[in-house]
């Protein structure tokens, strides 16, 4: 295999991947690491805009993606935090991606509450 794997091609896919904020079985392991409503940057100082949505690929247990406050959907791996903002290498542009839309669908039935511990 080369090194050009196929979760780097702008074709990647995005279909499985979920909310971090829609995923209760998950947590960031720092609190740190919640960078909703800050900046992201490309290393060579580009500001690339305000993070609305964290993405989750379960299968690899990482945030694989980050979406930004004009709908685009960022790919990520390495994320370097800097006094609240995200620093990540230069991407291309035909790497950002449309991102799935949030799913709010609930399955008929009573809307369970469950205590916080």
């Amino acid at each position: 295999m080369t090194h050009h794997d196929t979760h780097h091609d702008a074709d990647m896919p995005t279909d499985n991947y979920v909310d971090l904020s829609d995923l209760d079985d998950y947590k960031l392991e720092h609190k740190s690491q919640d960078l909703r409503g800050h900046a992201l940057y490309s290393r060579d100082g580009t500001r690339l805009g305000t993070v609305r949505r964290m993405l989750v690929d379960p299968e690899r247990d990482h945030v694989a993606a980050l979406v930004l406050d004009d709908g685009r959907g960022v790919p990520v791996e390495d994320i370097e935090i800097r006094d609240g903002d995200a620093y990540i290498d230069p991407i291309e542009e035909r790497r950002f991606f449309k991102p799935p839309e949030r799913r709010h669908n609930v399955e008929r039935g009573p809307v369970r509450l469950r205590r916080r511990t």
